[in-house]
C-alpha cells in the first residue's frame, strides 16, 4: 500500500472513533483514555483491567473472525502538542497475537508500553489499549466473555 492508503485508512478511523468535541487536537492518541467520539460511545461494549503482557492472548476468542486480517495501530506520540504519529499494520488475528508477544517482550522496541488500537477492516470494531492497563471496545461482533469471566 502507498503512504496515501494508509493515512486514508487512519482518517476513517480517526473519523469514526475519535472524539472531535473536547480538543482541537483529539484525535485517536486520546481516545482510549478521554473516550471515543459521542456516537461511537452510544456501542461501548465495556472497559476492561488487564494485565498488559497477556491479555492479547484473547484475542482470538474476542475477534470472531480470527481467519480475517485487523489494522494494527501503535501511538508512537511522544507529545501529542507536535501532532499524531501511529504505525499502522495490517496482519491476521494469530499473527498479531504473535507479534504483541514479541513487543512486550522487548518493551516495544524499547520504546516503552504504548497504546495501541486494534480495528475491524470493515470499521465495525475498535479494541483500545492503554499505558493504564485499560481495554476498550466499540462496535459490533466482538465476543467479550473473556473478560466478564474474570
Amino acid at each position: 500500500m502507498s503512504e496515501n492508503q494508509w493515512e486514508n485508512i487512519y482518517q476513517k478511523i480517526a473519523e469514526k472513533y475519535a472524539d472531535k468535541t473536547k480538543t482541537w487536537k483529539n484525535g485517536l492518541h486520546w481516545a482510549n483514555t478521554n473516550g471515543y467520539s459521542p456516537k461511537s460511545m452510544k456501542k461501548l461494549l465495556g472497559c476492561y483491567a488487564v494485565d498488559y503482557s497477556t491479555w492479547f492472548h484473547f484475542l482470538p476468542q474476542i475477534i470472531k473472525e480470527e481467519n480475517k486480517m485487523v489494522y494494527f495501530l501503535i501511538d508512537k506520540s511522544s507529545d501529542w502538542y507536535c501532532g499524531e504519529e501511529f504505525w499502522i499494520f495490517e496482519s491476521y488475528v494469530s499473527e498479531l497475537v504473535k507479534a504483541l508477544d514479541l513487543l512486550n517482550h522487548t518493551a516495544f522496541l524499547d520504546n516503552g508500553w504504548l497504546d495501541y488500537y486494534v480495528v475491524s477492516k470493515k470499521y465495525q470494531w475498535i479494541i483500545g489499549f492503554n499505558h493504564h492497563d485499560i481495554v476498550s471496545c466499540i462496535g459490533e461482533g466482538l465476543n467479550l466473555d473473556c473478560f466478564k469471566n474474570q
